[in-house]
């Protein structure tokens, strides 16, 4: 009986089971974007957080591919390192450290990249500094 329940429950099982690395790139130029893959009621997903990034400043998130050649960031040292299909938008709080979360989707095989910018609006101008990236890979 139980043999029959096992194998009832293998042939029910799917083929195989999804896997998510994260895996850090880059040179930091400001704070540290840090990503954990979590389960959620509605699926994977993914967990990001900025941190030691400028307190109380625009942080922007930015998803796409891996840029061809790093774009620099006017006024500014830090480079952008990939080429933005989409962003997300938070606050940092007075520490420097803001959080977002992502759906990972189901259909695999897909590689993403990420990294987060914040940009600081003060009296001597604009002061925009960028994590290190992070690529996410489903297979």
């Amino acid at each position: 009986m139980l043999s029959k329940l096992l194998c009832a429950a293998l042939l029910c099982a799917p083929a195989f089971a999804q896997t998510y690395t994260v895996t850090p790139f880059g040179v930091r130029c400001g704070g540290t974007l840090h990503g954990q893959v979590v389960n959620t009621p509605l699926g994977a997903g993914l967990r990001l957080r900025v941190a030691h990034a400028s307190p109380n400043t625009v942080t922007v998130l930015v998803l796409g591919s891996l840029a061809a050649v790093p774009q620099p960031l006017p006024g500014t040292n830090c480079m952008l390192l990939v080429d933005p299909r989409g962003t997300e938008a938070t606050i940092t709080d007075g520490r420097g450290n803001a959080s977002f979360g992502l759906r990972l989707p189901s259909t695999v095989p897909f590689t993403v990249h990420l990294q987060a910018a914040t940009i600081d609006f003060n009296r001597r101008g604009r002061a925009v500094e960028t994590t290190n990236g992070l690529q996410v890979d489903g297979f």
